[in-house]
């Protein structure tokens, strides 16, 4: 009995090493089969400009949002004949902090937080794909400048379908001619009055100048980068200067635009009640009663947002795609 009583006590003891190794080899499986999706994933030149792009459009965001508050302010001031509130960004800046406090420069920055990461998600992603279909037709020679342009306004066209509400979202916050507790309050408040379609007010003012702007931007960043980085090694101070003048040659183009598509968002909610019948009476309006001033309003804070914000954000694109690979 007590030689049996050993043998079985020695079986239980060799059964339990076998399943305990069986467990810590599991379990060491697991834990590599982890590290390998997570490189591969890492690796992945979608899911590094799906994640490089949002944590570039935070950024963005959390530097710029002020000014662009600023800036809406300062282009639909003047609308339906009214006297103008603000004498300039410095004014405004000023009123709105004293009216409204510091929280006041960053109302609406949910909608554009949470719009910008898909925002540029989306477009670094949607550029990608497009320069690879461009580079595939083009026999597999780099792009030129206007190639880039060109794929930087396909890509606009494409992202303006996801940027449009949240822009919309913003301005309708940053305005507040409905006293909105909150974005989603905002959201609900234009959907239950005009359905989705309400989402998509001023939509032809912001396809044109994402479209148009798109283009210019990555063409002048492609522009900058054959200039200041021949030797392709990639600096981020290179990045950040290339980027800061993309940004800059964006906003001073699209400004006119950009006019137009916040006073067609400021407009009322209901369209039948609303003063423009469309981008082209909007910009004939706004010529008629302020000349061409009209169209470069809220210049100076778009540039002062863009110039560095961009800079930032293909920085922070490039330092997130090198992390990335290096997993």
């Amino acid at each position: 009995c007590g030689l049996s009583l050993h043998a079985q006590t020695h079986d239980m003891s060799l059964m339990e090493a076998g399943m305990s190794s069986w467990w810590l080899r599991s379990d060491g499986q697991r834990e590599m089969r982890a590290q390998n999706l997570l490189s591969m994933l890492s690796k992945s030149p979608q899911v590094q400009n799906v994640i490089s792009g949002t944590c570039g459009g935070i950024s963005l965001v959390a530097i710029g949002h002020p000014f662009d508050t600023i800036k809406v302010k300062l282009q639909t001031q003047a609308l339906a004949g009214r006297a103008p509130l603000y004498s300039g960004a410095l004014d405004c800046m000023r009123k709105t902090m004293k009216m409204e406090g510091f929280n006041g420069l960053y109302k609406g920055i949910s909608s554009p937080l949470v719009g910008q990461m898909f925002n540029n998600a989306c477009l670094f992603m949607t550029l990608d794909e497009v320069k690879s279909a461009m580079i595939a037709r083009n026999g597999g020679k780099p792009l030129s400048t206007p190639q880039v342009s060109l794929a930087g306004c396909l890509t606009g066209a494409v992202v303006s379908l996801v940027e449009s509400p949240t822009e919309l979202f913003k301005s309708k916050m940053q305005l507040q001619a409905v006293n909105y507790s909150s974005t989603f309050d905002c959201v609900r408040h234009i959907t239950s009055a005009v359905g989705l379609r309400g989402w998509y007010q001023g939509f032809s003012g912001t396809a044109l100048r994402t479209s148009l702007g798109s283009g210019v931007f990555f063409g002048t960043y492609d522009v900058m980068l054959k200039r200041l980085d021949a030797d392709g090694e990639r600096k981020l101070s290179t990045l950040f200067v290339s980027g800061a003048a993309a940004g800059f040659g964006f906003t001073l183009v699209v400004c006119p635009l950009d006019t137009i598509k916040s006073a067609l968002m400021a407009d009322n909610l209901l369209p039948r009640d609303r003063q423009y019948r469309g981008l082209v009476d909007c910009a004939k309006q706004m010529y008629v009663r302020h000349g061409w001033k009209a169209f470069m309003q809220g210049l100076s804070p778009s540039l002062v947002r863009a110039t560095p914000g961009c800079g930032l954000l293909v920085v922070t694109v490039e330092v997130v795609k090198r992390v990335m690979a290096g997993l």
